[in-house]
């Protein structure tokens, strides 16, 4: 219980604000931009050190890297909830908090094979720690909606600071997992260049929602000074190929240290097992397309349908709900009839046609219940693919390789989720900027200066608005003009959501291909005793 408490307040922190994109934006006199960009540097900052913190739990020992994480977790939390701005905003959630959990997460896995006997009892905790990651995923918009509508969302991260406090209190039940063998050194390289190399990656998507995936579509400036003119290449490119090239010189250097027996951050010779290197992919995909329909449907739902917060959580409510269904059964039910590569393959399967039946109904959709039967089949696909994935990837490893394993998977994990809102935010405004662009062109309502005026102003800020605030930002225009600028806006927006979403299912069949991948297991029922450990 105190485990998965410590994985439930984690992975809620990456969706619960989803929902609260308005009031956020409001409080701190920001941007949606500006809110997308702060959710996506939590997982970012989990991603980009979260190998780290495994190793770190190698050095020090499990439990104390735990107590550690919690510790700057509780500091983080407390500096979000009593934050005045923005900076500090991101700087208590999005990094102390990111960090505190990249400390924690490993540990918590290696600790989990330090409490369980091998067997079924071992193999039912790895599934609870799972699908607690897809249930908190799922609910975090309800939680979100609940207090930024009746209390305040600076009570959310409060409310995590008694769980943390909680935590600290039953410390003396968990059985410390001992480091088997000679403490390894900690590999300062290897650390910079995977932390350089996965901020880079991620950074430059992120940055797509500003300047566009491909070519800029305004100047890029730095201190006054213009890098990229709007035309050129986007910086998304620029970051991820450097990015890309960084990560290319961890994995040169971390196999110079091996064969030179010197201490890695990574073993590389993990991803040589199917299940890391299959499982991992499945996981950053899984994340992606959860985090990714979360975010597109909850800013859809608050700038489309003018939904409060708590009107924005209940409308996910049927994916919440469905991971909650999915992991139950999933975890007791399928694992022991079928094989864990066949039902995660069904969950994919599932949630490419929610995915796709999100993108039909976002064209005509005057009501957030219109997406009950899409948001429930993405649901119960991700719970049930959450509910086998882990424990067959931490099944192939040796239990003293469990902490390393364990930060790939959370790394893997948190790109994913990282990916999802940052992907899902780019395609967005670039569909609508294509979009809005191509109506205004053929709208008799405008002259042809007029046109390319507005086109210049929507390509350099555009931003996804209500209707009420586009309104008052275009109050100088005819009646005649302004009602075209809100149907333009309107229809951008509803060819954004299904576009992104045709994406998401996209992202889905590529989490089949990985999957295809996976060995083949037998179910949990079938596997003889002395394979207990899986």
């Amino acid at each position: 219980m105190v485990i998965l408490l410590a994985q439930f307040i984690i992975v809620v922190d990456s969706t619960f604000m989803n929902v609260s994109i308005s009031t956020l934006v409001a409080d701190f006199d920001t941007t949606v931009t500006g809110i997308q960009n702060a959710i996506t540097l939590y997982t970012l900052v989990m991603a980009a050190f979260m190998i780290a913190g495994a190793k770190v739990g190698d050095i020090i020992g499990r439990k104390r890297a735990f107590v550690i994480g919690l510790t700057i977790y509780s500091v983080g939390t407390t500096l979000t909830a009593v934050s005045p701005s923005l900076a500090f905003f991101m700087l208590g959630w999005s990094i102390l908090e990111g960090l505190g959990a990249a400390v924690m997460l490993p540990a918590m896995m290696s600790l989990i094979v330090s409490n369980f006997a091998a067997g079924p009892a071992r193999a039912q905790a790895y599934a609870g720690f799972a699908a607690i990651a897809g249930i908190a995923a799922g609910i975090g918009p309800i939680i979100g909606g609940l207090f930024t509508t009746y209390l305040s969302w600076r009570l959310a991260f409060a409310s995590e600071l008694l769980v943390a406090l909680f935590i600290f209190s039953q410390l003396k039940i968990i059985a410390d997992a001992p480091v088997v063998g000679r403490k390894p050194r900690f590999d300062w390289a290897g650390f910079l260049l995977s932390a350089a190399g996965l901020i880079l990656v991620v950074l430059g998507i992120v940055l797509a929602s500003a300047y566009g995936l491909f070519t800029a579509r305004t100047d890029v400036t730095v201190n006054g000074q213009v890098l990229l003119a709007a035309g050129q290449v986007s910086p998304t490119v620029i970051l991820v190929c450097i990015g890309l090239l960084v990560l290319i010189g961890f994995i040169l250097v971390e196999r110079h240290r091996y064969r030179r027996h010197r201490d890695t951050l990574l073993d590389l010779r993990l991803f040589s097992i199917r299940a890391v290197s299959a499982g991992s992919s499945v996981q950053l995909l899984q994340y992606l397309l959860l985090t990714g329909a979360i975010f597109a449907l909850s800013l859809y739902v608050q700038m489309e349908l003018g939904y409060s917060a708590i009107q924005s959580g209940v409308t996910v409510l049927p994916l919440s709900l469905a991971v909650l269904l999915s992991a139950a059964i999933s975890g007791r039910l399928f694992s022991r009839r079928f094989a864990p590569r066949s039902v995660i393959l069904a969950g994919f399967g599932i949630t490419i046609l929610g995915a796709l039946a999100m993108g039909l109904l976002a064209r005509d959709a005057t009501s957030g219940a219109e997406f009950i039967v899409g948001l429930a089949l993405i649901g119960f696909g991700v719970g049930t693919i959450a509910s086998q994935n882990q424990n067959l990837i931490m099944s192939s490893v040796e239990p003293k390789r469990s902490n390393e394993t364990s930060g790939v998977i959370n790394t893997s994990q948190n790109i994913g989720a990282s990916l999802g809102t940052s992907l899902a935010g780019a395609l967005i405004l670039s569909v609508f900027v294509i979009t809005a662009t191509s109506l205004i062109d053929e709208s008799p309502a405008f002259t042809q200066s007029e046109q390319s005026q507005l086109d210049t102003a929507v390509t350099e800020k555009a931003q996804i608005v209500s209707d009420a605030q586009l309104s008052d930002a275009t109050e100088q225009l005819t009646d005649d003009q302004q009602a075209a600028v809100l149907d333009i806006n309107a229809q951008a927006r509803q060819t954004s959501l299904t576009v992104v979403y045709a994406g998401l299912a996209f992202a889905g069949l590529l989490g089949l291909a990985a999957a295809l991948r996976l060995p083949r297991t037998p179910p949990l029922s079938q596997r003889p005793a002395e394979d207990a450990d899986a």
